[in-house]
């Protein structure tokens, strides 16, 4: 009687629970494998198809031989044999078996430190916290597709962010007929139960798995109604005075240093309500401010876009969406004012391509629920993020420096493990910040903050070099704190396309970038060391650690020096800037002074794209800046 063959599924999963094991050790519960085979759905398709096969064919004879050197299928292993595999490949000069690993690593983490279970008490997370009633959400005009639609409008934007709900609400005030394309789904304040791993499902881009290509970077940007603005951290800094000076000399566009961008982001925060009376500090950010002071740093109070926000505990979830509705996001500011005057929204909408016809924008094609939509406009705004918005004018033809220019603020951190608790996912979600480096390199140096961090996505960043030593790292986790370094890059990284058009990230750290951030974790761990910390580590894998002592410090920067972050850190991408950059040069730029594009009128951008260079600071106000100059100049070319 024939063998009866295992099916591909099966496979990965024998392959994923025993890869589990080997991260985990004695943490693994029987749900990991399921879970890190849902989660890789989420990721983009070529991405998530690639990991698969790589995975999948550990199974077989052939591909273990050509991943581990051994023809025993992994599956076939105990844990330690697995848990050598991935400390081999975290080491190998090979890049792809070093990103196997990460992805791993990250994947199988996540799966355990994300959901309830016997970790969370081990760890001192308590899970979400739920005490607020939540608030009437906002009347806003949604239009539900069942079948596909023709529909018609005089502009359609693309993206509910600081762009695109900013752009809406001010067409849609000029008497313009606007319709709002958002790619994420709407989430109502009730339905904000703050867990970690549904939210970010739910309302990140790509449920947070997107990365730049080599892993090396890892971009969180929103991905519902609201975009970023309903997940973000709140910060509205305007942009430095030196960057618009910057931006003008650049691009030769007076209006950066004439009074008429700074106006435009005055209306913008008065809008937002951007004011410094909300902002009081949790632990985690009282022990930066404390290490600051003591060191005679600088250090200031950050500007919040909210009213009556609660500033407690609860406050640290609201990444996963505010139940208050103190945050001011466009979902109850600029989408409000749009739906007011009559603009139109819909969810759950994939803009695939913006129809061109005779060097003219008419409107785009979208899937709404898997129906197919074609919005005829007399003309089309994108304002997807700079992520988004570069892809979908790629898919539409357009080419010149779409996608070029990309600017990630790769943030990275010095963590310290702390004798109290610190707690570092409660507490007001950014209350202070640092310049104490900016004004390095002629305004590129880093600045410090620090940001809520919960054990799903923070699991995966914590340093692996094998089950124990990360499993006894993570039971320190209610006890660490860290300063933030988060740079203004040069380096430029650009936005391509898989062949399923679905967009790819490519980055690399310039040298000087590298320098100027490594100059800021050393920095950093003064901070840190001043704030009290009994051991400071480094995400390196191994981390680089050291406890304060004459000369610790010292040794530790030559360490960190020396090791360097290129192929060795991961960081992360809060923020996405720069990949349709403004400017009078179509070689240099892709959209003008106006905000259109150089190749195809009518067809407009009004989000991060747009930047010409890094803003250095946390961009959500300067993005409402672009966006509502643009409203006024598409008005009156429309009208």
């Amino acid at each position: 009687m024939a063998r009866k063959r295992r099916g591909p599924e099966r496979d990965l999963t024998r392959v994923l629970a025993v890869l589990a094991r080997g991260v985990l050790g004695p943490g693994y519960t029987d749900e990991v494998p399921g879970r890190m085979r849902a989660k890789l759905e989420e990721f983009p398709a070529p991405v998530a198809k690639k990991l698969i096969g790589a995975l999948g064919s550990l199974d077989t004879a052939a591909g273990s031989f050509a991943l581990t050197g051994r023809r025993t299928p992994v599956s076939n292993m105990a844990p330690d044999q697995a848990e050598r595999v991935l400390q081999t490949w975290s080491r190998s000069r090979v890049a792809a078996k070093r990103q196997l690993a990460k992805a791993v690593i990250a994947l199988a983490t996540a799966a355990l430190y994300g959901f309830p279970g016997d970790e969370w008490p081990r760890i001192g997370y308590p899970g979400p916290v739920v005490k607020a009633d939540a608030v009437d959400p906002p009347k806003l005009n949604l239009v539900e597709i069942t079948e596909p639609e023709e529909l018609r409008c005089d502009v359609v934007v693309v993206g509910s962010g600081a762009g695109g709900g900013c752009v809406a609400a001010g067409l849609a005030a000029k008497g313009l007929d606007v319709i709002v394309l958002e790619k994420g789904g709407m989430r109502t304040e009730d339905s904000f139960d703050h867990a970690e791993t549904p939210a970010v499902s739910d309302m990140y881009l790509y449920g947070g798995a997107l990365a730049t290509v080599d892993l090396g970077v890892l971009i969180i940007a929103g991905s519902t109604l609201g975009g970023g603005t309903a997940v973000n951290y709140t910060t509205s800094f305007h942009t430095p005075d030196f960057v618009l000076r910057e931006w003008a000399r650049l691009t030769g566009i007076e209006a950066f240093v004439n009074g008429e961008f700074t106006e435009s982001l005055d209306e913008a925060a008065k809008r937002v309500n951007v004011n410094t009376d909300s902002a009081h500090p949790g632990r985690r950010d009282e022990l930066v401010e404390e290490g600051l002071q003591k060191l005679g740093w600088d250090v200031a109070v950050l500007p919040r876009a909210v009213r009556g926000c609660t500033q407690d505990d609860e406050c640290g979830y609201c990444g996963f969406g505010c139940r208050v509705g103190a945050k001011q996001s466009t979902y109850r500011t600029y989408l409000q004012d749009a739906a007011a005057a009559g603009a139109r929204i819909l969810v759950r909408a994939d803009a695939r391509k913006v129809f061109v016809r005779d060097g003219k924008a008419h409107g785009v094609g979208a899937y709404v629920n898997g129906h197919q939509v074609h919005v005829r406009a007399r003309a089309v705004v994108a304002a997807g993020g700079a992520i988004e918005t570069p892809a979908l004018l790629l898919r539409s033809g357009l080419d010149g420096e779409v996608g070029r220019h990309l600017h990630l603020h790769p943030g990275f951190a010095t963590f310290g493990v702390f004798d109290e608790e610190v707690r570092m996912w409660t507490g007001t979600m950014q209350a202070r910040y640092s310049r104490q480096l900016r004004d390095r390199d002629g305004g590129y140096g880093p600045i410090f903050e620090t940001v809520p961090i919960h054990p799903g996505l923070g699991s995966g960043a914590m340093p692996w070099v094998g089950s124990s030593q990360h499993r006894e790292l993570m039971g320190n986790f209610a006890r660490m704190g860290f300063c933030a370094v988060l740079p203004r890059d040069r380096s430029e990284g650009r936005i391509s396309l898989h062949k399923d058009g679905s967009p790819k990230v490519k980055y690399r750290l310039s040298a000087g970038d590298e320098k100027r951030i490594v100059d800021g974790l050393i920095a950093a761990g003064k901070v840190v060391e001043a704030a009290g910390a009994r051991e400071l580590f480094t995400l390196h894998a191994p981390p680089l650690t050291y406890r304060p002592g004459p000369g610790a410090h010292e040794r530790w920067a030559d360490e960190v020096r020396s090791n360097g972050l290129r192929n060795r850190v991961t960081g992360v991408s809060f923020h996405q800037m720069g990949s349709c950059r403004m400017g009078t040069d179509r070689a240099t730029s892709a959209i003008g002074p106006d905000n259109e594009t150089h190749e195809v009128k009518n067809l407009f951008v009004a989000d991060a794209s747009a930047f010409p260079t890094a803003s250095g600071v946390n961009p959500m106000l300067t993005v409402y800046g672009f966006a509502n100059r643009a409203a006024k100049k598409i008005a009156a070319r429309i009208a």
